[in-house]
């Protein structure tokens, strides 16, 4: 049985704390919690992924659930980031409440693998750039920290795509 650490880095989480409230930072990050790419989106693709192929594929389903619970917890280091820069955690970004639009679900599974990927490649370039702009270096630590959990993903479904590419 696989350790459910090898989904994410054994670094530790920087302490989750801020300098100062600051609204614009807080905007910034709801984009990462909950806007089109986001911890949120990513935690309902993957597990709609789980759910669509757990009785075909279950090895490769069981790494999407793993992935997802991950993002579970990025997306609650968010929400207490959100909290103390002075802003409610809603789901609601960029003028645009989530909804399940958001998600890729895919035609097959090596469909949604190479959607899985190109999430994390793109909330990986999502949370660069908010620590090139985001001051407070507390937030840019946790964003340095979740992107290496993030890292770990792309080579995960990097190496499941390869894998069922050879097979078919």
């Amino acid at each position: 049985m696989e350790d459910a650490n090898m989904y994410k880095s054994d670094l530790p989480y920087p302490e989750i704390k801020v300098n100062a409230p600051n609204r614009q930072y807080a905007l910034l990050l709801r984009d990462d919690y909950a806007g089109l790419v986001s911890e949120i989106t990513a935690i309902n693709q993957y597990l709609y992924h789980y759910f669509d192929n757990k009785d075909q594929c279950k090895e490769i389903a069981l790494k999407l659930e793993k992935i997802a619970i991950v993002e579970m917890h990025h997306m609650e280091i968010l929400a207490e980031l959100i909290t103390l820069l002075g802003e409610k955690p809603v789901y609601f970004s960029n003028n645009t409440f989530w909804n399940g639009s958001f998600v890729d679900y895919g035609n097959n599974l090596l469909d949604q693998l190479y959607s899985d990927l190109q999430a994390e490649l793109k909330a990986i370039e999502n949370y660069n750039y908010h620590i090139k702009i985001i001051k407070d270096p507390n937030i840019k630590k946790i964003l340095e920290r979740i992107v290496i959990d993030e890292k770990i993903h792309v080579k995960i479904f990097t190496d499941l795509i390869n894998s069922l590419s050879v097979i078919n």
